[in-house]
This record gives structure tokens, sequence and C-alpha cells, in this order.
């Protein structure tokens, strides 16, 4: 297969495909475990992702998320008695003390405080019950998920506290693309100076911390309760490739752990991420619309794979495979700046190959070529 390299306008860009499926049976132990890539979204790899299941404490990832995009980092919470008593893990703090939101949010991720789940619940929505009710509506129109629905704030035990391995990607993709979250998500330790105590929190997280040491990891939340098992989310990071891993419902950290670490390594070991990066300028199959995205568009491929794009003339962009399957497509009047156009009458035909067309014209920053498959219009 004979291969082109073509130069936009404005960009060049290096086009890749592939079918993202590897034939795989993963051992997982966890009742329900599923990767994603974290740019583009798809999953690589998935075991009952849509059964609803309880989360114990990775709900906080969703309370933590909340909490960054609508309060205000800097404002200080008073906290309740209720919050102060709260059952199960703790940062150990006492009614009627003032501490920024900023730093209860990264104590709840750190050390999973229920505590601080609930004083961040109070001040943010004046109670829990409303707290929830704005969290659980977040959820749905915000991060898209349809399977959650959270009854508390740090996901101790209610029988109608439930989400699935699949909303769980989703929340937590959603959530790392905001740097305050990723910079707390992603730490390993918190100098916490509170009124009760002076101390330094660290981690439950055994890769994060370095316990379990895995090349790449960038976050990770722990959770248990009886009924839910371990659970467990983890992130890392290979060069341009970002997954997100989830397990549930493990019968001991020691599996959620080692099924955490078989799904980072079929990620990383058969997939790769590519780009269409948003300066690009597009084409219709009969090249007279043109696409200017205004957003990078992600996907992903096998490594073994080299995919192709397409455009047609309703401005659908598909990315195949080898043998031709679509993998995945971008209806781009929704992506891009949509013009009518034509090939100008400046770009002079130079060579015509049985694949390629190729037109050039000479500018002011020299001579600039475009390159259009014969079968569909499309930059090469």
């Amino acid at each position: 297969m004979k291969r082109f390299f073509f130069v936009f306008i404005l960009a060049l860009i290096p086009f890749a495909t592939t079918t993202v499926s590897a034939e795989s049976d993963l051992p997982l132990i966890s009742e329900a475990g599923i990767i994603i890539d974290a740019k583009s979204g798809k999953v690589l790899y998935e075991k009952n992702i849509n059964k609803k299941m309880y989360p114990a404490s990775l709900t906080k990832v969703a309370t933590a998320i909340y909490a960054i995009e609508h309060g205000d980092q800097n404002e200080l919470v008073t906290v309740s008695k209720k919050a102060a008593e709260a059952d199960g893990s703790s940062v150990f703090i006492e009614p009627g003390e003032k501490i920024e939101l900023s730093k209860l949010i990264a104590g709840m991720l750190i050390n999973s405080g229920n505590d601080a789940a609930i004083a961040i619940a109070e001040h943010m929505s004046g109670s829990e019950k409303l707290f929830m009710e704005d969290l659980n509506e977040f959820l749905r129109k915000e991060v898209k998920v349809t399977d959650t629905h959270f009854t508390n704030p740090h996901g101790l035990f209610d029988k109608n506290h439930v989400t699935t391995a699949s909303d769980l990607a989703k929340i937590t993709q959603y959530a790392m693309k905001n740097e305050i979250f990723r910079k707390d998500f992603g730490k390993k330790d918190l100098p916490w100076e509170v009124e009760t105590w002076d101390t330094t929190l660290v981690t439950h997280h055994k890769i994060l911390k370095g316990e379990l040491p895995y090349k790449g990891i960038t976050g990770g939340k722990t959770g248990f309760v009886s009924k839910a098992g371990y659970t467990l989310i983890s992130t890392a990071t290979r060069g341009e490739q970002e997954l997100i891993a989830v397990t549930l419902k493990a019968p001991s950290d020691k599996e959620a752990y080692s099924d955490t670490e078989l799904l980072f390594n079929y990620g990383f070991e058969n997939f790769k991420s590519a780009k269409i990066d948003k300066k690009s300028i597009l084409y219709s199959a009969d090249h007279s619309k043109s696409y200017k995205l205004n957003e990078d568009l992600y996907y992903t491929h096998l490594i073994s794979d080299e995919p192709s794009l397409k455009t047609s003339n309703d401005g659908i962009l598909s990315i195949m495979n080898q043998d031709g399957s679509t993998i995945e497509a971008y209806d781009l009047k929704t992506v891009a700046d949509v013009r009518n156009t034509e090939v100008p009458a400046l770009f002079k035909k130079e060579a015509i190959s049985e694949e390629a067309k190729i037109f050039c014209f000479i500018s002011r920053k020299g001579r600039l070529c475009h390159s259009y498959h014969s079968d569909n219009g499309f930059p090469i």
C-alpha cells in the first residue's frame, strides 16, 4: 500500500488508524472492570461495565469535581457537628472549625475523609440532601452519565447509592480535564494542620504512593465497604497516551491492584492514541466545503494498525482500519467551522498519479501543496 504525505495551508497533520479491539480475555478477578483512553473515551476492555454496583469511596471523585467547578476554592467552610461526627474514614475536623474549601477537597481525595465530604456538601448546597440533588443533576446533565444515583457525598453503603464501571470511567475522564482535580488526584501526601492534629495525610492508593510501583501512574482513589468490596480508580500516562482503569468489587485489595495492573498493561501494550489537530483544515469529498476544526479530535487504534481517513460530501469524517471498517466517526458540522469552497484557480495542477492528485501554488512563504485522494477527495 502506497503512503502519501500532505501539507495543509495551516498545518501538517500526522494521520493514523485502526480497529479498537485486541483479541483478549483478561482474567480479571474483580466483578467489574474497564480501561479507557482518557483522551478519546474509547473503551479498550470491559467486564460487566453497565452492571449497577456500589462504588464506596470512589463517590468522592464526583463530589470533588463538582465542588471544584462550582465552589470558591478560597472560601472558608465551617464544619458542622454532623460532618465532624461522620462514620468511617476521617481527616479529624472539629465542629465550628473553619477550613478552606480547596484544603477539604484535597484531604477528602487523599485521605478519603467522610467528614470532609459532608462538610463540603453542606457548604456547597446548604445541606447534604440538597447537595445530592445538585450532584446527581450535574452528573446527568454535564458529565452525561446515565446509570448513576448517589445518595451521599462519601460512598458509605446505601442500597440506592449505585453506579457502574462505565459511569465511573466517564466521571474520572471528565474530572481529569480539570487541572485542580488532576493535581489533587495525583498527590501522594498533603501537610495537614487542623485544630486537633498536625500531620501529613498520605494517599491510601498503594500504586500512587509507590508501595506497588507502576510506570506512569498519575492518580488514584481507593474505596471499601463490605457490600461493595474493594474498589479502585487509577490513572496512568505514557508518552501521549493517558489511560483510566476502574475495578469494582474485588475480594481483596491485592486483587484490585493486580487487576488494575493487568488492565494498564493491556492498554499500553496494544493501543495507541492519535490526534487530529484543531488547526487542521479538512475538505469534503467533492471539495465543495472546507472544515476548520474548533477542537482537537482524538481517536484510539491498535498499535499494529495503520488508520486512514475519509470524508463524505455531507461532512462525516470516518476513521477506518486497514480492513476498511470504521472505528470512529465525527460529524464535522458539529466540531468545525464550515465554509463553501472550491479548488482555487491559483492551485497549479502539477502531477497526477493513479492514487492521488497533487495541487501546488506559490505564496510569500514558499511552495505549498495539497494532495487529494482520487477516490474521495480527502487530503492524504
